[in-house]
């Protein structure tokens, strides 16, 4: 094996761990000579006392021994290491002992006397499979917990399994409230038809992924906005095992676009204290004015940006900027009846700002023609970043979910390296590794792929993820020693 496996042998009988001994050494698990990853104890206090010391990989534990027998040996064992897999070895062929061991924390159940090395060997590999298995899900429910928007994992009908921290904090129902309910019987606000809910559930029923906003009611009966994305988790045949929705409370920044749009012709007053900057455009001398925070929103002071509407040109995105014509052109004709861009400008450090911006016309002359316009500007960065994260978390959420579901023998092959890590990784991240093992910085490679640096962050970790590698040095010498950097 790649890496030897820690195991102890819980047996008070010399014989019987020869047995054992002489099974593991066949099906590879340790050598004919002195082996000290196999640590044999002879009583429940001796196994605990160097289970704790040694921290086995497993447990292969009699349940019939000196200072213990029964179902109190399993229990015991499992409370003093809980995370570790336990294989009972039981001496009398009883399926309710059986469950009731499996039920108080072990892993899997033997008959002593009748399992030869195959056996034992394939019951050892599938219980360190579904160990390290159970680990990441223990990683991956502290993540979610910890995750600023509310996260709720439902079964086929829609009844909550699990919801996180932020669930709670945002609806006040507690999670042993939540389990075994629908979501809508706690938080339906009365707000949505049935025509509402039907689109839904035909949405997310034929696999495909639900976006929306809709109104709901806390436990409290306060109603909140909230924007919500629904995923489906199939398994392997393609069945829809699971639903997973991240969930975002948007009751202020609804509450201020609301107010942004009834104060349009009180500009100055809506905008006060908002972090807005704000644009004043006369159109035929071509003179931009801006204010302080609209220049900063890009690192620049006033009087670094010249006031012309042609210095715009050069700081939106090449690929950005006919759309942002477009859209202002088609208002200034009087086509629409605002103008709204969402739109890349660069930042005086180099990375790219995602910024919303809004504007009107407010003189014009006795033909219509436009004179001049003025508007805001709001960075939304932090947003697509949010929106980013929230896809690769659902996506992340789906490939856990099916790795659960695949047999421990698959498993098993992805671990020891059978499978290609690198077939997972899309071109984006590969451009991302080659610039990576060239020894660019985050910001150098924003620069080169025209992207932000948080984005490159965010592709970073995914990458690290998907390879199993746990720093930015680990990251960068696989780069390297895979030669991505050359391709």
């Amino acid at each position: 094996m790649a890496q030897a496996t820690t195991i102890l042998v819980v047996e008070d009988a010399l014989g019987d761990f020869g047995l054992i001994k002489s099974c593991l050494q066949q099906a590879g698990f340790c050598r004919d000579d002195h082996e000290p990853s196999l640590i044999w104890a002879k009583s429940l206090a001796q196994g605990i006392a160097q289970a704790r010391q040694v921290r086995p990989d497993v447990i292969l534990l009699k349940t019939s021994l000196p200072d213990s027998s029964g179902m109190s040996t399993v229990v015991a064992m499992n409370a003093a290491l809980p995370n570790v897999p336990i294989i009972v070895l039981n001496g009398v062929d009883d399926d309710n002992f059986a469950i009731a061991a499996l039920e108080a924390g072990a892993q899997d159940y033997l008959i002593r006397g009748q399992f030869d090395y195959k056996a034992l060997g394939r019951t050892m590999r599938n219980a360190l499979v579904r160990a390290k298995l159970e680990s990441r899900l223990r990683l991956f429910e502290v993540a979610l917990d910890s995750a600023a928007n509310g996260i709720v994992i439902t079964d086929v009908q829609g009844k909550i399994e699990w919801a996180n921290l932020a669930f709670t904090q945002m609806t006040g129902y507690c999670v042993e409230e939540a389990l075994g309910c629908n979501p809508s019987q706690l938080v339906s606000s009365g707000k949505h038809d049935g025509a509402f809910y039907r689109h839904m559930w035909a949405t997310i029923l034929s696999g495909q992924v639900w976006r929306g906003e809709l109104i709901n009611r806390r436990k409290d009966g306060t109603f909140y906005d909230e924007a919500m994305a629904i995923a489906p988790v199939t398994a392997s045949d393609g069945s829809i095992r699971n639903f997973v929705a991240i969930k975002q409370d948007i009751t202020e920044s609804k509450a201020a676009e609301l107010l942004i749009q009834k104060s349009e012709q009180q500009l100055e007053l809506a905008l006060a204290g908002s972090g807005l900057g704000l644009w004043d455009w006369h159109v035929g001398s071509g003179e931009f004015a801006t204010s302080a925070r609209w220049c900063a929103m890009l690192g620049y002071g006033q009087d670094e940006i010249e006031p012309n509407i042609r210095s715009l040109e050069k700081l939106v995105h090449p690929k950005d900027w006919p759309l942002v014509c477009a859209a202002r052109d088609a208002h200034l004709s009087g086509e629409t009846r605002a103008y709204e861009s969402e739109h890349r400008m660069r930042h005086k450090d180099g990375h790219w700002v995602w910024v919303l911006e809004r504007g009107k016309v407010v003189v014009r002359d006795a033909d219509g023609g436009p004179l001049r316009a003025a508007g805001t500007q709001l960075d939304i960065s932090d947003n697509k970043r949010l929106n980013q994260e929230g896809s690769e978390l659902l996506r992340r959420i789906e490939s856990l979910m099916r790795e659960v579901s695949k047999p421990p023998a698959l498993v098993e092959r992805e671990r020891s390296g059978e499978l290609d890590r690198s077939a997972r990784i899309s071109a984006r991240q590969r451009q991302v590794l080659e610039l990576v093992a060239m020894g660019c910085t985050s910001a150098q490679i924003a620069e080169k792929l025209q992207i932000s640096p948080a984005t490159v962050v965010t592709h970073r970790r995914d990458l690290m993820g998907k390879l199993d590698l746990h720093t930015v040095a680990e990251l960068t010498r696989y780069a390297m020693q895979s030669k991505l950097g050359s391709e």
